[in-house]
């Protein structure tokens, strides 16, 4: 396992706190509870919630821009003492003309210059790591699964720049062919990339995906295709959600630090509900620690013995 470490919590800017009466009442806006991601991390914040004396009132958005407006402007809510915001779509320009002075914590995609406090991983920084491990193991072919230039997500942006950059620094270059598009980061759009990925790319050595999802997808197109995973073809996925190490063979992954990005939704949440009326509080944007859990669909010995000849081959 490697480690990275974590950004120092930032101020960027202050804005006035409003005091209302508590409710022991927070609200969780969040994409979709079918993506396991979401529902592992749901499940975490309730307990978390739980410990503090709180409840929790979930809210899915399903990504939409229009509801996660509303959800961020209070449309519909009972009295609450905050807001965690897991946005898909969310813009500066949305923040900004927000109607709800209620304290909000946003979690997950970074919004650039948000104003508003952020817990978030580096998702450049993610990619980037699981492409390094493909390098470091000889594999010089190597495609990114979990592009969404038709619905654009920053995690998504970000991570193939992170995956564009290990490349570069290889001395490799990115070949869009080996860039696969995807209507949703599921195991679904992961089997069918990953099958017209390796129609089109017969020599392709190794995969990055853009989540734990798409790489379970990709996991079985490969086993459909008679591909050995990773004798043949090496295949990571960022997030670490629990099916990662029941797949098989099991997902190697880069892991956010899920209990540091729980904690420090909720400590900022906190700080926000405790700090005297009309102060002026720093925003602050946070990022959590990642690291690489390698797994058997990277890490084998008959990949052991193949990687010299790798390393020394044609395939550099």
């Amino acid at each position: 396992m490697r480690s990275s470490d974590p950004h120092r919590p930032e101020a960027q800017r202050s804005v006035p706190v409003i005091r209302a009466p508590r409710t022991g009442l927070i609200a969780l806006a969040v994409p979709n509870l079918e993506e396991p991601y979401f529902a592992e991390l749901t499940s975490l914040l309730v307990r978390r919630a739980d410990e503090r004396g709180l409840a929790v009132l979930i809210v899915q958005t399903e990504g939409d821009h229009g509801r996660e407006i509303a959800v961020a402007d209070g449309v519909g809510l009972p009295p609450i003492d905050g807001l965690i915001h897991i946005p898909r779509s969310l813009t500066v320009s949305d923040l900004t003309r927000r109607t709800s002075p209620g304290p909000l914590v946003l979690l997950g995609e970074h919004i650039q210059t948000s104003p508003f406090t952020h817990i978030t991983i580096d998702n450049r920084a993610a990619a980037r790591l699981a492409t390094e491990h493909l390098l470091s193991d000889g594999r010089r072919r190597i495609a990114f699964i979990g592009r969404r230039d038709a619905r654009p997500s920053d995690a998504a942006d970000r991570r193939h720049a992170g995956y564009v950059e290990a490349l570069a620094h290889a001395a490799l270059p990115a070949d869009p062919a080996a860039v696969a598009q995807v209507a949703a980061f599921t195991a679904e759009e992961g089997e069918r990339a990953t099958a017209e990925m390796l129609a089109a790319l017969p020599d392709l050595d190794g995969i990055v995906c853009a989540n734990d999802s798409i790489a379970l997808g990709a996991l079985v197109a490969l086993h459909a295709a008679g591909r050995a995973v990773p004798a043949d073809v090496a295949v990571t996925g960022i997030d670490d959600i629990r099916a990662a190490r029941f797949a098989i063979p099991a997902l190697t992954t880069v892991a956010p630090d899920h209990e540091q990005l729980v904690d420090a939704a909720f400590t900022e949440l906190e700080r926000q509900l405790t700090a005297p009326p009309g102060a002026d509080l720093p925003v602050r944007h946070v990022t959590v620690g990642i690291r690489l859990i390698e797994r058997a669909s990277t890490v084998s010995a008959a990949a052991d013995d193949a990687a010299p000849a790798r390393r020394g081959g044609a395939r550099r």
